[in-house]
């Protein structure tokens, strides 16, 4: 069966022709997204490339263009979609700042600390992120510092809180966050991650 009789089937619902598609192409997709975006493993791309095969077989014209082409026009614009993404994966600040992000496009802090991010390891540029925030944390030697950080962040403590539990005055617990943050923001520049 040619491609485009087997993505027709597959349009009516036959699932067994993707498993013929993927063997087609699992192996060809694999090297060409391995390439594209230097990566080691692209199977968990590959795999997201026939889900938007599934998705959109109902798009599919052989009139326009072949199979194959189609489905590298996928792969291609799912890598240009990754490298969009980890562009925009910078640590943007210590605290969101939404009027300047609109709220989306990198790790924040508070992101790393609680796990908000729901999208935090999606992706492996993330994840060194995360790991780097993690590593420049356990750095840190002023265990009042990193304390204060991390009730600041995690615990959504503010100042008169953290203040409370550590028996300190409020300009004292604001040193210290302070402190952490920039100690925090220049491990992140040795280690090569840029603060916009």
């Amino acid at each position: 069966m040619t491609d485009e009789e087997l993505i027709e089937q597959l349009q009516e619902g036959d699932t067994f022709s993707l498993d013929e598609l993927y063997k087609r192409y699992s192996q060809r997709l694999s090297v060409f997204i391995r390439h594209s975006l230097h990566i080691d493993h692209p199977e968990d791309i590959v795999h997201d490339v026939f889900m938007r095969v599934i998705e959109k077989s109902h798009r599919f014209n052989p009139a326009k263009a072949s199979f194959q082409t189609w489905i590298y026009t996928i792969a291609r614009n799912r890598c240009i979609d990754l490298v969009r993404r980890r562009q925009k994966i910078k640590f943007l600040s210590m605290e969101k700042n939404i009027e300047k992000d609109g709220g989306k496009g990198g790790l924040h802090l508070k992101d790393v600390l609680t796990e908000n991010n729901p999208h935090a390891y999606e992706s492996s540029a993330k994840a060194a992120v995360v790991q780097a925030v993690n590593d420049c944390l356990e750095e840190l030697q002023n265990g009042n510092e990193k304390q204060a950080l991390v009730l600041y962040y995690t615990a959504g403590k503010v100042y008169r809180e953290i203040g409370e539990i550590f028996g300190k005055s409020i300009s004292m617990v604001k040193k210290h966050v302070t402190a952490a943050q920039e100690k925090v923001r220049r491990c992140l520049e040795r280690k090569g991650i840029e603060r916009i």
